[in-house]
């Protein structure tokens, strides 16, 4: 029998942490920031967010069309713009 290993929810520590680093500090609107955001608002496994998150490799038509299609609440919706912003200006570049 494999071990069940039950980690603690951690959303609302990165939920902090977003919001602070957005409204801190601009220039930290980087790579992590950008693959927190992904990891906090991705619809899953297998989808190119979630992907991102994980490896830090970006996909950004997928990772595009999957923004386009979240719906997240008004209190986050500057976190899903920075991604936005973050994947188009790194979007020919290594991420």
């Amino acid at each position: 029998m494999t071990p069940t290993i039950t980690t603690p929810d951690q959303t609302d520590k990165a939920r902090q942490i977003i919001t602070l680093m957005i409204a801190l500090d601009p220039e930290a609107q980087g790579h992590t920031l950008a693959r927190l955001v992904a990891a906090t608002a991705h619809g899953g496994p297998g989808t190119a967010l979630e992907h991102f998150a994980s490896t830090g490799t970006l996909d950004p038509e997928g990772a595009l069309a999957e923004l386009n299609e979240l719906r997240v609440p008004l209190e986050q919706e500057d976190w899903i713009d920075t991604l936005g912003r973050y994947i188009l200006l790194n979007a020919g570049a290594r991420s």
